[in-house]
Protein backbone atom coordinates (compact mmCIF):
# COMPACT_ATOMS: atom_id res chain seq x y z
CA UNK A 1 0.00 0.00 0.00
CA UNK A 2 3.06 2.19 0.82
CA UNK A 3 4.34 2.14 -2.70
CA UNK A 4 1.35 1.91 -4.04
CA UNK A 5 0.37 5.53 -2.56
CA UNK A 6 3.54 6.86 -3.39
CA UNK A 7 3.01 5.57 -7.22
CA UNK A 8 0.05 7.98 -7.29
CA UNK A 9 1.90 10.80 -6.59
CA UNK A 10 5.28 10.08 -9.08
CA UNK A 11 3.91 8.35 -11.87
CA UNK A 12 5.82 5.55 -10.73
CA UNK A 13 6.31 3.24 -7.72
CA UNK A 14 9.44 2.31 -5.56
CA UNK A 15 8.70 -1.10 -6.62
CA UNK A 16 7.32 -0.84 -10.59
CA UNK A 17 5.31 -2.00 -11.79
CA UNK A 18 3.17 -1.33 -8.79
CA UNK A 19 1.63 -5.16 -8.89
CA UNK A 20 4.97 -6.30 -9.79
CA UNK A 21 6.59 -7.31 -6.34
CA UNK A 22 8.91 -10.23 -6.38
CA UNK A 23 12.41 -10.90 -5.78
CA UNK A 24 13.46 -10.58 -8.86
CA UNK A 25 11.95 -7.03 -9.31
CA UNK A 26 13.83 -5.31 -6.40
CA UNK A 27 12.95 -1.46 -4.86
CA UNK A 28 14.90 1.64 -6.53
CA UNK A 29 15.20 2.45 -2.70
CA UNK A 30 14.85 -0.23 -0.67
CA UNK A 31 15.61 1.86 2.53
CA UNK A 32 12.93 4.31 0.94
CA UNK A 33 9.87 1.59 0.67
CA UNK A 34 11.04 0.49 4.15
CA UNK A 35 10.49 3.78 5.93
CA UNK A 36 7.47 4.11 4.34
CA UNK A 37 5.62 1.05 5.02
CA UNK A 38 7.06 1.48 8.85
CA UNK A 39 5.24 4.78 9.17
CA UNK A 40 2.15 3.51 7.47
CA UNK A 41 2.33 0.70 10.09
CA UNK A 42 3.19 2.99 13.49
CA UNK A 43 0.06 5.36 12.27
CA UNK A 44 -2.59 2.57 12.21
CA UNK A 45 -2.27 2.39 8.25
CA UNK A 46 -3.90 6.01 8.35
CA UNK A 47 -3.81 6.34 4.33
CA UNK A 48 -3.94 10.58 4.91
CA UNK A 49 -0.87 10.46 7.18
CA UNK A 50 0.83 8.31 4.20
CA UNK A 51 -0.18 10.89 1.97
CA UNK A 52 0.55 13.79 4.02
CA UNK A 53 4.93 12.80 4.35
CA UNK A 54 5.31 12.43 0.85
CA UNK A 55 3.38 15.39 0.02
CA UNK A 56 5.65 17.16 2.99
CA UNK A 57 8.97 15.64 1.35
CA UNK A 58 11.83 17.60 -0.47
CA UNK A 59 11.11 14.48 -3.67
CA UNK A 60 7.58 15.00 -4.03
CA UNK A 61 8.09 19.41 -4.16
CA UNK A 62 10.56 18.74 -6.70
CA UNK A 63 10.10 20.41 -10.34
CA UNK A 64 10.95 18.82 -13.27
CA UNK A 65 13.73 20.95 -14.35
CA UNK A 66 16.69 18.52 -14.63
CA UNK A 67 20.23 18.76 -14.82
CA UNK A 68 22.93 16.98 -16.74
CA UNK A 69 23.75 14.58 -14.07
CA UNK A 70 20.54 13.49 -13.67
CA UNK A 71 18.41 14.15 -17.26
CA UNK A 72 18.11 10.43 -18.18
CA UNK A 73 17.05 9.61 -14.64
CA UNK A 74 13.35 8.01 -13.92
CA UNK A 75 14.15 5.76 -11.10
CA UNK A 76 15.78 7.45 -8.61
CA UNK A 77 13.17 10.40 -8.04
CA UNK A 78 16.01 12.88 -8.70
CA UNK A 79 13.46 15.05 -10.58
CA UNK A 80 9.95 15.22 -10.75
CA UNK A 81 8.74 13.44 -13.86
CA UNK A 82 5.84 15.21 -15.81
CA UNK A 83 2.68 12.88 -16.16
CA UNK A 84 -0.47 13.11 -18.65
CA UNK A 85 -3.51 13.88 -16.02
CA UNK A 86 -5.81 10.81 -15.53
CA UNK A 87 -9.24 10.68 -17.55
CA UNK A 88 -11.57 11.74 -14.47
CA UNK A 89 -9.07 14.58 -13.80
CA UNK A 90 -8.55 15.63 -17.24
CA UNK A 91 -12.26 15.53 -17.61
CA UNK A 92 -13.15 17.55 -13.87
CA UNK A 93 -10.16 20.04 -14.73
CA UNK A 94 -12.00 21.03 -18.28
CA UNK A 95 -15.44 21.28 -16.08
CA UNK A 96 -13.63 23.76 -14.08
CA UNK A 97 -11.97 25.75 -16.84
CA UNK A 98 -14.85 25.97 -18.23
CA UNK A 99 -17.43 26.47 -16.02
CA UNK A 100 -19.65 23.62 -17.76
CA UNK A 101 -20.01 19.85 -16.19
CA UNK A 102 -20.47 17.18 -18.60
CA UNK A 103 -22.92 14.50 -18.51
CA UNK A 104 -21.40 11.06 -16.92
CA UNK A 105 -23.79 8.25 -17.44
CA UNK A 106 -26.42 8.16 -15.15
CA UNK A 107 -24.71 10.43 -12.72
CA UNK A 108 -26.85 13.29 -11.55
CA UNK A 109 -25.89 16.50 -13.32
CA UNK A 110 -23.22 18.33 -11.75
CA UNK A 111 -21.34 15.47 -10.01
CA UNK A 112 -17.43 14.89 -11.21
CA UNK A 113 -16.56 12.00 -12.65
CA UNK A 114 -13.91 11.44 -10.08
CA UNK A 115 -17.17 10.51 -7.71
CA UNK A 116 -18.17 7.64 -9.64
CA UNK A 117 -19.53 5.02 -7.47
CA UNK A 118 -17.95 2.41 -9.46
CA UNK A 119 -16.10 1.74 -12.88
CA UNK A 120 -18.84 0.01 -14.58
CA UNK A 121 -20.50 3.83 -14.49
CA UNK A 122 -20.61 3.93 -18.75
CA UNK A 123 -21.90 6.84 -20.82
CA UNK A 124 -18.91 9.38 -21.13
CA UNK A 125 -16.95 8.06 -24.27
CA UNK A 126 -13.93 10.50 -23.12
CA UNK A 127 -13.23 8.83 -20.25
CA UNK A 128 -13.03 5.36 -21.90
CA UNK A 129 -10.51 6.89 -24.21
CA UNK A 130 -8.07 8.28 -21.85
CA UNK A 131 -8.16 5.19 -19.57
CA UNK A 132 -10.36 5.24 -17.06
CA UNK A 133 -10.34 1.62 -16.11
CA UNK A 134 -13.79 -0.36 -15.14
CA UNK A 135 -12.17 -1.81 -12.06
CA UNK A 136 -12.70 -5.44 -12.28
CA UNK A 137 -9.88 -6.43 -10.97
CA UNK A 138 -7.32 -4.28 -8.34
CA UNK A 139 -4.55 -4.40 -10.95
CA UNK A 140 -2.98 -0.95 -11.64
CA UNK A 141 -2.71 -2.31 -15.58
CA UNK A 142 -6.08 -1.65 -15.63
CA UNK A 143 -5.35 2.35 -16.05
CA UNK A 144 -3.68 3.16 -19.06
CA UNK A 145 -1.93 7.09 -19.05
CA UNK A 146 -0.22 6.78 -22.86
CA UNK A 147 -0.55 9.37 -25.36
CA UNK A 148 -1.45 8.53 -28.70
CA UNK A 149 -2.70 10.01 -32.08
CA UNK A 150 -6.19 8.84 -30.92
CA UNK A 151 -6.05 11.27 -27.56
CA UNK A 152 -4.34 14.05 -29.34
CA UNK A 153 -7.32 13.76 -31.81
CA UNK A 154 -9.75 14.07 -29.42
CA UNK A 155 -8.41 16.96 -27.60
CA UNK A 156 -8.14 19.09 -30.67
CA UNK A 157 -11.44 18.14 -32.89
CA UNK A 158 -13.24 15.91 -29.99
CA UNK A 159 -16.66 17.08 -29.25
CA UNK A 160 -15.66 17.35 -24.85
CA UNK A 161 -13.60 20.45 -25.21
CA UNK A 162 -15.28 22.13 -28.23
CA UNK A 163 -18.97 21.91 -26.37
CA UNK A 164 -17.28 23.23 -22.93
CA UNK A 165 -15.34 26.16 -24.88
CA UNK A 166 -18.41 27.11 -27.21
CA UNK A 167 -21.48 26.73 -24.62
CA UNK A 168 -23.66 29.52 -24.36
CA UNK A 169 -23.53 29.15 -20.65
CA UNK A 170 -20.07 28.68 -19.95
CA UNK A 171 -17.32 30.98 -18.10
CA UNK A 172 -16.31 32.48 -21.33
CA UNK A 173 -19.29 34.17 -22.18
CA UNK A 174 -20.40 34.87 -18.94
CA UNK A 175 -16.96 36.62 -19.09
CA UNK A 176 -17.33 38.57 -22.43
CA UNK A 177 -20.83 39.80 -21.48
CA UNK A 178 -19.56 41.36 -17.71
CA UNK A 179 -16.00 42.58 -18.62
CA UNK A 180 -14.92 44.85 -21.39
CA UNK A 181 -11.31 45.15 -20.61
CA UNK A 182 -9.63 42.54 -23.21
CA UNK A 183 -6.86 41.98 -20.68
CA UNK A 184 -8.61 41.28 -17.79
CA UNK A 185 -10.62 38.45 -19.92
CA UNK A 186 -7.12 37.54 -20.80
CA UNK A 187 -6.16 37.26 -17.36
CA UNK A 188 -9.38 35.38 -16.23
CA UNK A 189 -9.32 32.89 -18.81
CA UNK A 190 -5.23 31.85 -17.93
CA UNK A 191 -5.99 31.72 -14.23
CA UNK A 192 -9.02 29.28 -15.16
CA UNK A 193 -7.27 27.00 -16.99
CA UNK A 194 -3.79 27.40 -15.79
CA UNK A 195 -4.03 28.98 -12.44
CA UNK A 196 -1.51 31.59 -13.36
CA UNK A 197 -1.13 35.26 -15.00
CA UNK A 198 -0.36 35.22 -18.44
CA UNK A 199 3.59 37.00 -19.15
CA UNK A 200 3.92 40.23 -21.39
CA UNK A 201 4.18 38.26 -25.11
CA UNK A 202 1.64 36.21 -23.63
CA UNK A 203 -0.72 39.04 -23.58
CA UNK A 204 0.74 40.53 -26.84
CA UNK A 205 -0.09 36.87 -28.96
CA UNK A 206 -3.80 37.61 -28.18
CA UNK A 207 -5.43 40.33 -30.70
CA UNK A 208 -9.10 41.00 -30.02
CA UNK A 209 -9.04 42.69 -33.54
CA UNK A 210 -8.59 39.01 -35.24
CA UNK A 211 -12.68 38.36 -34.74
CA UNK A 212 -15.42 39.24 -32.06
CA UNK A 213 -13.94 38.93 -28.40
CA UNK A 214 -15.78 35.85 -28.23
CA UNK A 215 -14.34 33.83 -30.96
CA UNK A 216 -11.06 35.12 -29.79
CA UNK A 217 -11.88 33.61 -26.26
CA UNK A 218 -12.89 30.63 -27.28
CA UNK A 219 -9.52 30.33 -29.60
CA UNK A 220 -7.48 31.24 -26.43
CA UNK A 221 -9.11 28.82 -24.17
CA UNK A 222 -9.54 26.00 -26.46
CA UNK A 223 -5.38 26.73 -26.93
CA UNK A 224 -4.38 26.34 -23.19
CA UNK A 225 -6.52 23.32 -22.81
CA UNK A 226 -4.42 21.47 -25.57
CA UNK A 227 -0.92 22.59 -23.91
CA UNK A 228 1.45 20.65 -22.49
CA UNK A 229 1.05 23.27 -19.48
CA UNK A 230 -2.46 22.44 -18.62
CA UNK A 231 -2.25 18.15 -20.01
CA UNK A 232 0.20 17.49 -17.68
CA UNK A 233 0.67 17.31 -14.02
CA UNK A 234 3.85 18.76 -13.87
Amino acid sequence: MANRTWSYFFGRGIIDPVDDIRGSNPPSNAALLDALTANFIENKFDVRKLMRLICNSRTYQLSIGANKWNSDDKVNFSHALPRRLSAEQLLDAISVATGMRPKVGPMPSGMRSVEAPDGMVDGNEFLALFGRPKRQSACECERTSNVTLSHAMSLINGSTISDAVQSGDNRIKKLIDNEADDKKVIDEIYLSVLNRRPVEKEYAAVDFKEGSRLEVAQDLMWALLNSPAFLFNR
